[in-house]
């Protein structure tokens, strides 16, 4: 009997200390990013027929982790990173074109534009103000200009942040891998796979930041990780993404594309993510500040080109009906305005430029004080057929608000998503999480135990010399 209370007694301090081990691990990692705290299962040994209690055995440790609830976290880190960038990129956009009540906004300059025509209405004759319109008008011009080239530099920039989050992706789905590869030869339920568990979660949420994906898991813990329907990571073996411009079908529009690619460098698919920073980066690439977006979805620089084409069209339109201070009997010389058909390449017509005594404002040759032409360029300024039903002012004032709409309902939604992730968040850290005030009473309890089985061990010791000492 005394043999078998100091087997009992030894199962029961090796189990204690198993116990108190895993325990200790929760506590030093309660501050390491992933990890889900651990509880070790104590069973009875089952003893033989005709015998009592013979110990317990601490069977295996176990994982306080919810596939569910990590599948739910990188859902919506995907789509709040999507949203975050949406409204990061909308911002930044907003603060190119300024606010629409600022001096240097496109509907100030419209409106300078008109005021200085409507002085020439009274004087046509007065060269200043002849030099003031020909100022405002360059004024339009140089601010279409550049805008064209920071919405072209946001768009380039767009473009190298999206390379970089691709570099940035490879080496993910690489690790994935070789987790695999290490999971596949940890026996299950180690302390090793259940580290490599943590580690297969943390590198899945920082790539759903980035794309969404979605993941299958097998008996032995290796994961199969699909992006957009193409299976990117299976086994020990992981593809690679790579960034590629292309012309579209018969658009000709350029587009950025992601492409899937084996280590060969051969091409298996395109990829299209619609979450996530990627999705959104080339969303804004593709669409947002694409000049030649035919989807029909909003496109700043497509707009504001549409706006300048039909500026130049009407504008120089109703110029090309008058005459200069100059100019002699005979047909309209028709000179223009402005020259180009898109933000970048609009500029003052050489027919004007130096020259304000050729600005063909009257409708009649030889009459220096004739602002009929003037009179109708400046009804343009009230001209609801411009473009969409607007006034020019109209349709700027309406770019400008379709972009703040965009940036409210992404910022919105940003923080609608940011709240629901912190409670997922809340709710994944409430049972995965350590708590470092029940560690600390399950620390007293196998402390307890451990001394209680020594105690056991020591008495049943004392009984077995006591026997012998007899025997002798």
């Amino acid at each position: 009997m005394s043999l078998r209370a100091l087997h009992t007694a030894r199962s029961g301090l090796l189990a204690q200390q198993r116990a108190l081990d895993v325990t200790s691990g929760n506590v030093a990692n309660v501050n390491t990013p992933g990890y889900a705290r651990r509880r070790i299962t104590i069973t009875p040994i089952v003893p033989e027929r005709g015998h009592l209690g013979t110990g317990v055995r601490a069977d295996r440790v176990v994982s306080f982790r919810s596939q569910y609830l990590d599948a739910a976290v990188r859902d919506f880190t995907s789509r709040h990173a999507r949203s975050q960038t949406d409204a990061l990129v909308f911002q930044q956009l907003s603060a190119v074109l300024g606010e629409p009540q600022s001096e240097t906004g496109l509907n100030a300059l419209l409106g300078r534009f008109f005021d200085a025509l409507q002085q020439l209405v009274l004087r046509p004759e007065d060269i200043a103000l002849r030099e003031l319109f020909l100022q405002r008008a360059e004024d339009i011009a140089a601010a279409f200009r550049r805008l064209g080239e920071q919405l072209q530099r946001q768009r380039t920039e767009l473009v190298q942040h999206l390379q970089q989050q691709v570099e940035h992706l490879n080496p993910l789905l690489e690790r994935l891998a070789e987790l695999n590869r290490q999971r596949a030869l940890a026996p299950e339920g180690s302390e090793q796979a259940l580290a490599l568990a943590d580690e297969q979660a943390r590198v899945l949420e920082e790539l759903s930041r980035l794309v969404p994906v979605t993941v299958a898991q097998d008996s032995r813990g290796m994961l199969t990780v699909s992006l957009a329907g193409h299976v990117v990571v299976e086994g020990e073996v992981a593809l690679r993404v790579q960034l590629q411009t292309r012309r579209a079908g018969l658009s000709d529009e350029q587009h950025t594309v992601l492409q899937l690619v084996e280590a060969s460098g051969k091409v298996l698919a395109e990829l299209s993510p619609t979450g996530g920073e990627l999705g959104s980066l080339l969303w804004h690439v593709n669409v947002t500040l694409d000049p030649e977006e035919q989807s029909g979805e909003f496109s700043l620089p497509r707009e504001l080109n549409r706006f300048v084409a039909r500026w130049v069209e009407r504008v120089n339109g109703i110029l090309a009906q008058g005459y200069g201070l100059d100019d002699g009997a005979g047909p309209p010389p028709g000179r223009r305005l402005f020259e180009g058909e898109t933000m970048q390449t609009l500029r003052l017509s050489g027919d004007v430029v130096g020259n304000p005594r050729a600005l063909p404002l009257s409708e009649a040759p030889a009459q220096p004080g004739n602002s009929t032409i003037a009179q109708r360029l400046l009804a343009l300024a009230e001209d609801r057929s411009f473009a969409d039903g607007m006034t020019p002012q109209g349709f700027s004032a309406a770019v400008l608000s379709r972009l703040g709409e965009l940036h409210a309902r992404s910022s919105s939604q940003e923080e609608w998503l940011q709240a629901s992730l912190q409670q997922l968040e809340a709710q994944r850290q409430a049972l995965s999480g350590v708590n470092l005030d029940e560690e600390a009473t399950n620390l007293i309890r196998y402390q307890k135990a451990y001394e209680a089985s020594a105690r056991v061990l020591s008495v049943a010791a004392s009984l077995l010399d006591t026997l012998i000492r007899i025997g002798t």
